[in-house]
C-alpha cells in the first residue's frame, strides 16, 4: 500500500472510531418506488464485485461518520446521500437528502440532489417540484461547478449546478410527457454549459430533443437536432451518448454496436424502432432493458408502460 493511501485509510478508520458505532439504517418506506419498476417488475440493489462493494459500504460508513461529527455541515447531508446513491440505496439516499433539508431547508444542492434520486425512485412529480425548487434557491447565486463523486477518465468536472439542474428536470420531464420541456429545458442546458464542456453537452442534449421531438411528430426538427452532432468529436466523457446519436443518424447500425448491454445506447435503439413502426421490436427491446438492469430504467418503464402519456395541465 502507497503511503498516500495508508494515509487515506487512517482518516477514515480515524472518522469512524471518532464517531462511535453505525447509526441505525434509514427506512426508505414513503421515499419513492425502489422495490418494483413501473412494469410491476421486481427491482433489486446492483451487484457489484466484493471489493467494489467494499469500498462502497466503507464510503457509506466514512460519510455517516462525517456526518456525525459534523451535522451542521451542508456537504456532510450531501455526501451521505451520493454516497448512497452510488451504492444502489436510492430510496435511503432520498431520506438522507430529505434529513439534510430539515436542517438546510434553503440548500438548492440538496433539493437538486434529492430531485435526481426521486426520478430514479419513479416520483417524477415530486423530482420536478424539488428541481423548480432548486432553481428557485439558486436565485442569481454565481454558478459552479460540481463536485464529481464519480469522476470521468481524466479527473475534469465538466458540468455545473444550474445547468445539471435545468438538464435533470428537462430529462424528467420525459417521463410525464411533457416533451416541450425536455426541448426547451436541453437547449438551456446546453446554453449554461462550459466552453470546454460544450461539445460533451451538445451529444445527451441532442439524444434526449431528437426522441423529445419524435414523441410530438416533429420530425424535421428530431432530424435536425442530432444532424448538427458531426462525426469525429473529441469528448471527455460522453462517448455512450455519442454512439447513441449516431445510431439515431444512421452512421452507426446496431449491428455496429454488437451485443451491447448498454442502457442509453439500447434505449435509443428500440425508440428507433418504435418510431419505424416496429412495435414488437421496440417492446421487446424496452423489456430487455429493465430485465438487465438490477434497478430497472424508467425511460423504458415509461414508455412501456404509458407511451401515449401526457403532460397533466
Amino acid at each position: 500500500m502507497s503511503v498516500r493511501a495508508m494515509i487515506g485509510a487512517g482518516i477514515a478508520l480515524a472518522l469512524v472510531l471518532a464517531a462511535g458505532p453505525a447509526a441505525a439504517q434509514p427506512t426508505a418506506a414513503n421515499a419513492g418506488q425502489c422495490t418494483t419498476s413501473l412494469i410491476g417488475t421486481p427491482l433489486t440493489l446492483p451487484k457489484f464485485s466484493e471489493a467494489t462493494q467494499r469500498r462502497l459500504d466503507q464510503d457509506i460508513e466514512i460519510a455517516r461518520a462525517a456526518l456525525r461529527i459534523a451535522p451542521d455541515r451542508e456537504d456532510s447531508h450531501i455526501w451521505l446521500g451520493r454516497r448512497l446513491d452510488y451504492a444502489g440505496r436510492i430510496c435511503d439516499a432520498v431520506d438522507a437528502f430529505t434529513d439534510g433539508l430539515k436542517v438546510f431547508p434553503g440548500s438548492y444542492k440538496l433539493y437538486r440532489f434529492r430531485a435526481r434520486d426521486l426520478t430514479r425512485a419513479r416520483q417524477f412529480d415530486a423530482a420536478l417540484a424539488d428541481y423548480s425548487e432548486a432553481l428557485a434557491l439558486m436565485g442569481d447565486t454565481p454558478d459552479s461547478f460540481e463536485p464529481d463523486g464519480l469522476p470521468n477518465p481524466i479527473g475534469l468536472t465538466i458540468s455545473t449546478y444550474r445547468g445539471n439542474i435545468v438538464y435533470y428536470h428537462a430529462q424528467t420531464s420525459f417521463a410525464t410527457g411533457d416533451y416541450q420541456t425536455v426541448v426547451d429545458g436541453m437547449a438551456k442546458s446546453l446554453a449554461l454549459s462550459a466552453d470546454f464542456a460544450r461539445d460533451d453537452m451538445r451529444v445527451p442534449t441532442a439524444y434526449w430533443t431528437y426522441i423529445a421531438y419524435r414523441k410530438m411528430g416533429e420530425h424535421a426538427k428530431a432530424r435536425a437536432a442530432i444532424d448538427a452532432i458531426e462525426p469525429g468529436l473529441k469528448l471527455i466523457e460522453n462517448d455512450v451518448y455519442y454512439q447513441a446519436v449516431q445510431i439515431m443518424q444512421g452512421r452507426l447500425k446496431p449491428a455496429d454496436v454488437g451485443t451491447t448491454k448498454d442502457s442509453t445506447i439500447k434505449f435509443a435503439i428500440a425508440m428507433e424502432r418504435r418510431f419505424a413502426g416496429d412495435e414488437a421490436g421496440a417492446r421487446a427491446l424496452l423489456a430487455e432493458i429493465i430485465a438487465e438492469n438490477a434497478q430497472g430504467h424508467w425511460p423504458a418503464e415509461a414508455e412501456l408502460s404509458a407511451p401515449d402519456r401526457a403532460p397533466r395541465r
